[in-house]
């Protein structure tokens, strides 16, 4: 094999790659595109924070309100079914309620 064609093979081998790992990570992406009404109604008043974040990931936004030793914090999550958001809001670090799913608001509500 010349240096020439081994330099082709070489190439095409990594441009093989790059578009399998792009692809691989497109579907990933796509894979949870929101929490779905599942998802929501697996949320528990009383559920950590840390519990909330292993079941449904980052939150898309967030805010706290109140002082700092008794804040309310809320987290949004996008629906996967239609527009809108899921608001978790959690007082000392608990789950105390959840927008209900079927339901659009805007953050700040």
């Amino acid at each position: 094999m010349t240096d020439m064609s081994h330099g082709r093979r070489t190439a095409s081998v990594l441009a093989m790659a790059m578009i399998i790992s792009l692809l691989l990570g497109a579907s990933a992406c796509g894979e949870k595109a929101g929490i779905t009404s599942d998802d929501h109604a697996r949320i528990e008043v009383g559920m950590t924070m840390d519990e909330v974040e292993d079941m449904l990931g980052q939150p898309e936004r967030s805010h706290v309100t109140g002082d700092s030793q008794n804040p309310s914090i809320f987290w949004y999550y996008p629906k996967a079914e239609g527009d809108g958001l899921v608001k978790v809001s959690f007082e000392g670090a608990r789950v105390t309620s959840v927008s209900p799913y079927d339901q659009s608001f805007e953050v700040g509500e």
